[in-house]
């Protein structure tokens, strides 16, 4: 009878201290999950939003657990608030969708009475949202494009393309290379990372005084890591 009636009892409003500590260790390994993240995709440019999301997740699974507790009902009635969230409009980044748990996670601490809960774990992640724009790599200062160019197999005009992508790119980092016309022509697919400073005209306009140079389609990439036209 106590086990079935702590699995019904009300919300445990827990201590601020012990609210705030273990928020504080989920941003803690939080970082560490990202920093892991970062390191194991460091060929490629990661993503920011996905970086961060990485380390709020933690922090918004960490209060949702306090929330639910050993209360059974409150963890199926969590698992149906959950199952409300359908994503049939596309959100742009991981970023959005963290935000969307983050309000669902505050409301249903609000909703149990776990009022230090939502207070001091929404205030907590509230703050870690203002300190990730901090970090270098996760507030996005430069803008990432997908760069398709298309070469003549014959001309050589590799390692012209290369050092202009050096030169007027943070990053470059090669995707795919295709075969077209029979060998005749090579595409390759490049994601780029472009500085302020960079002005696109006048990196087309050298590219395109390349010989061999046939074709470039430059696309603006979204947060989610697609690409606009």
């Amino acid at each position: 009878m106590n086990q079935l009636e702590l699995a019904f009892a009300p919300a445990l409003n827990q201590d601020l201290p012990a609210v705030f500590e273990t928020q504080l260790l989920a941003l803690i390994l939080g970082l560490v999950v990202m920093g892991v993240y970062r390191y194991s995709v460091s060929e490629r440019i990661a993503s920011p939003p996905m970086q961060a999301s990485l380390v709020l997740l933690a922090m918004i699974g960490s209060m949702v657990m306090m929330i639910i507790g050993n209360n059974i009902a409150r963890a199926f009635s969590l698992v149906g608030a959950l199952a409300i969230i359908r994503f049939r409009t596309r959100l742009r980044s991981p970023w959005d969708i963290t935000f969307i748990f983050f309000s669902l996670a505050v409301g249903i601490a609000v909703g149990v009475g776990a009022f230090r809960v939502a207070v001091i774990g929404g205030g907590t992640i509230a703050l870690a949202v203002l300190a990730l724009q901090a970090i270098p790599g996760i507030r996005r200062t430069s803008v990432v494009h997908d760069l398709r160019c298309d070469l003549s197999a014959y001309e050589g005009a590799e390692e012209h393309v290369e050092t202009l992508l050096s030169k007027h790119f943070v990053k470059h980092w090669l995707q795919e290379v295709r075969s077209l016309r029979f060998g005749e022509t090579f595409s390759y697919r490049y994601r780029v990372m472009m500085a302020a400073k960079t002005t696109l005209s006048v990196f087309l306009q050298e590219l395109s005084e390349v010989q061999g140079v046939e074709r470039v389609v430059l696309s603006a990439e979204d947060e989610s890591g697609g690409t606009d036209e």
